[in-house]
């Protein structure tokens, strides 16, 4: 494998989709092995406990090397977690050249393409059709499954949860530090950053902006709560968004264990690239799934509520565990600010 087509692979890899755009991936080559590890050094808050997040980021970096690789002729070897006292190792890829792996890989084409999209509202329908092309590309990895609120009820029950779980990160003065360390406001409204949220990718209206500065600050956060602003917020950034979007589905998979977190986030990978090729725009809302597995530890005021998250997470989707709702549907153009991505050399052994 020469150079160039190591770098591709990389390329795409770094392109995978991270919470808060955390980027929390180191690479190694050894010949044409691949080593996938976790950055401790951005890896590891609250939410992260125990690399959930950063094994789902981890899932969809991996699924995009293995994605560019085949569409360069190469098939991928893969071994997940190879030295169980090193947690930071999340997977080792032989690479081999396959004459089978000679034609482009669809999936491929959407690498570059895929993006988050806050705005509101979309266009619709989601076609059963497509539906049923995502659900193809979840089952493609072993355990992770789709699943899709049809009927009012579920989606109501769905919106509930979500909403909860997005007054939450806004309620928690500690889940609140963690989200707003996250944003750059120091780049402005304008411009976009290479780690990290900038404001502008966030769809936040500008009569709005003064306001949800302020609401960096806990003590202007706190005040604001006695007035409710935690469940108006989650009401703006969940339930309205999602209410006025055609489609929704759930990312559910079958245990705790991390190989099934990190396979979930190849199958989530495997979706959106599929929901790119399809025109679809994509907002992720990981913040349900995440606290109701129940390994984030926060004020015990609010430990009655991620227990009741937890229950209602696993009563919508009846067997299995929610991991990543997402919202679907059709803008009209792409959003004009993307988040941007850390040069190559950080992530390591870049060739």
């Amino acid at each position: 494998m020469n150079r160039q087509t190591k770098a591709d692979i990389l390329r795409a890899g770094i392109a995978a989709p991270s919470a808060d755009n955390s980027q929390p991936w180191r690479f190694a080559w050894s010949g044409d092995d691949l080593d996938l590890r976790i950055d401790a050094s951005r890896s590891g808050l609250v939410s992260d406990t125990r690399f959930v997040l950063s094994d789902l980021a981890a899932g969809a970096c991996l699924e995009n090397l293995i994605v560019q690789g085949r569409s360069l002729g190469y098939a991928a070897d893969l071994q997940t977690f190879p030295q169980h006292d090193d947690e930071l190792w999340v997977a080792r890829i032989r690479w081999r050249h396959d004459p089978e792996c000679d034609q482009v890989e669809p999936l491929a084409g959407a690498i570059q393409q895929r993006h988050t999209d806050r705005r509101f509202p979309w266009g619709g329908p989601v076609t059963s059709d497509t539906q049923t092309r995502l659900n193809t590309q979840a089952l493609q990895i072993p355990g992770p499954r789709l699943y899709w609120p049809q009927t009012p009820p579920e989606r109501k029950a769905a919106l509930k949860v979500i909403r909860q779980a997005e007054t939450l990160r806004f309620r928690s003065p500690t889940l609140h530090a963690e989200l707003f360390s996250s944003i750059r406001f120091a780049v402005g409204w304008h411009s976009v950053c290479e780690e990290g949220l900038a404001p502008a990718t966030l769809a936040v209206e500008p009569p709005m902006r003064p306001l949800f500065q302020m609401l960096r600050r806990p003590a202007m956060m706190s005040m604001l709560n006695r007035l409710g602003a935690a469940s108006v917020l989650g009401w703006r950034s969940a339930w309205l968004p999602i209410r006025l979007s055609p489609g929704l589905c759930l990312l559910v998979i079958p245990s705790k264990a991390r190989a099934d977190v990190l396979a979930g986030g190849r199958a989530l990978q495997r979706v959106w690239l599929e929901a790119t090729l399809d025109g679809l725009s994509v907002q992720p809302y990981a913040a349900a799934g995440v606290l109701g597995l129940g390994f984030v530890s926060i004020e015990p005021a609010f430990q009655g509520a991620l227990s009741r998250l937890g229950s209602a997470l696993c009563e919508l989707c009846e067997s299995g565990y929610g991991l990543v709702f997402l919202r679907l549907g059709y803008a009209r153009s792409a959003p004009s600010d993307r988040s941007g991505r850390r040069a190559p050399a950080s992530f390591g052994d870049f060739p």
